[in-house]
């Protein structure tokens, strides 16, 4: 038998006064619970009790070694009660990785309602348009727009963004506004090189065929935030995806265009460390805002099966 269980069987031994206390609480017998305590002192080579007919003492060896049994087996409860507060608990800190637009304008406003519900879970909210080791940055999820690349991470697929072509009126006003795709190699195009293959923009007419476009432009940029505001300035035509413009839609400031034909709309994926199983934080933090995003009109659970027939460009 392990020396913990046998530690274990000698603390209470000593603690209750009696061995048949003891195998009632373990649903054994008397010998039983002497023999474990003999199998312990063998492997001690020391005597821990002084036996007599109907009580025992302690050794001043027997003594000792229950002292540190005692001490041990009370710090083992501690990291075991730690633990279990750091699966089961609603709180602590919780690291969370994402894109820049997407986490001011998706994660950010809903943070009050998580609070209001969660109000002991700490945020440490990281935006970055580039990729984020998650190991590297001690991150716990980290959300995950485009096709994931990264076998190695565990993906729960979360949501889907749409995506649109548009441009400024003043830009339209001065260049003309493209009426089929093939005529945006004569614009100047915004191109977000966060994306796989930045630079093909891919379109499906009502018929169902594709059209790959290659675009170009004098301004590209990693920050989609930077893509949008050169897009409202005038600079371009931005392929991005929609939400990013929607209270610049709603003003004015830009307006969509090639809307007779359809982008691939990109996965909205949450990701973990393949190792580790989700603590209680992480599944609350993921449903809270799975639940929101299935009541965003720019962000709906699940791609139709006709958005599923185009390629979408993986970041």
């Amino acid at each position: 038998m392990d020396r913990l269980r046998l530690m274990e069987t000698f603390v209470r031994v000593v603690e209750t006064g009696n061995f048949s206390a003891v195998a009632r609480e373990e649903q054994s017998t008397q010998s039983a619970i002497s023999k474990q305590v003999q199998a312990l002192e063998a492997q001690l080579g020391a005597r821990l009790l002084v036996r007599s007919t109907r009580s025992h003492s302690l050794t001043e060896a027997g003594r000792l070694y229950y002292e540190r049994c005692r001490q041990v087996l009370d710090t083992l409860e501690e990291a075991r009660a730690e633990v279990h507060r750091a699966e089961h608990d609603v709180a602590g800190m919780l690291r969370v990785a994402a894109p820049v637009a997407f986490g001011r304008l998706h994660i950010v406003p809903r943070l009050a309602g998580f609070y209001a519900r969660y109000p002991k879970i700490k945020i440490d909210l990281q935006l970055d348009d580039n990729f984020v080791d998650l190991v590297a940055g001690g991150i716990d999820v980290a959300f995950r727009v485009g096709e994931l690349k990264d076998s190695r991470l565990i993906a729960r697929r979360i949501g889907t963004a749409h995506r649109a072509t548009l441009a400024s009126p003043s830009y339209l006003a001065a260049h003309g506004e493209p009426r089929h795709p093939d005529e945006l190699r004569r614009h100047q195009c915004l191109m977000y090189t966060g994306l796989a293959n930045f630079n093909e923009w891919v379109f499906q007419d009502e018929a169902g065929g594709a059209h790959h476009v290659r675009v170009n432009g004098n301004f590209q940029s990693n920050s989609s935030e930077a893509i949008r505001q050169a897009a409202v300035e005038g600079l371009g035509i931005s392929y991005s995806t929609s939400w990013i413009y929607g209270s610049d839609i709603r003003a004015g400031r830009v307006k969509p265009i090639l809307t007779c034909f359809r982008l691939p709309p990109l996965p909205l994926n949450v990701v973990f460390q393949p190792a580790r199983r989700p603590s209680l934080k992480i599944t609350n933090f993921v449903t809270f805002f799975t639940d929101a995003f299935g009541r965003d009109p720019d962000i709906s659970p699940m791609l139709s099966s006709e958005g599923d027939a185009l390629p979408a460009p993986g970041r």
